[in-house]
This record gives structure tokens, sequence and C-alpha cells, in this order.
């Protein structure tokens, strides 16, 4: 069985963190498009939207998903990738929240990843 990135997912992933303890709030920033053209901000409220959003508002500005605890702050463009982030510092448990805790060292599998997927 598989699971993908998709809203349905959201709910569970904010229960999870919930669960583990972490202090989550979404906030909206709607000056965000201020100084974009109209095509713009239709493509970013796309692309920040859950279904059905754009037609209850279509004003909908820019969505930062927030988690807090023991000093570390996280910060995502969906509940996904914000319980991504708290799992790389719970894979890297820092001591202190100090530059570039989240830095391993080794191959650069990302740089790896792309050269195999465009070759």
């Amino acid at each position: 069985m598989g699971l993908s990135a998709h809203v349905n997912v959201f709910n569970t992933c904010l229960r999870i963190l919930t669960e583990k303890g972490y202090a989550l709030r979404l906030t909206v920033d709607t000056e965000w498009y201020t100084h974009r053209t109209e095509a713009e901000a239709f493509a970013v409220r796309v692309m920040f939207a859950t279904p059905g959003e754009l037609e209850e508002d279509p004003g909908l500005g820019r969505r930062f998903w927030i988690a807090e605890k023991d000093g570390f702050y996280f910060c995502a463009g969906n509940p996904i990738e914000l319980l991504g982030l708290v799992a790389v510092r719970e894979h890297m448990k820092p001591a202190a929240d100090v530059s570039y805790w989240w830095h391993t060292d080794g191959p650069d599998l990302l740089s790896e990843m792309r050269d195999s997927a465009s070759g």
C-alpha cells in the first residue's frame, strides 16, 4: 500500500503533531499578493489553497503552518511539510537551536537524484 501527499492527509499530520506536544497555528498573509499581477496572485492562491477554498475565499493569502515546542519553531507550506520538518528535528536530536543544526555530513543525495532523473 502507498501514501501520497494530498490534502486528505493534512488532518492526520496535524493530529500527529498535536500528540507529539507541538503547539500549532496557521497564519495567512493576505498582503503577500500586493505587488503581483492578477494572474500571478491567482496561480499562488491555487497552489496554497485546499479544495473548495478558492470558491469560498477568492482573496485567500499565503498560508504558513507553524509548529512550536521546546524553543524550536517550524514553518511550512502545508501540514505534510510541517511534519517532515519535525521529523528532521526528532532524527537529529539537537540540544539547542543553533545555526544549521539540521545539517548532515555525507553524499549529496539531492544532486544525485536530480542527475539520475534527468539523465
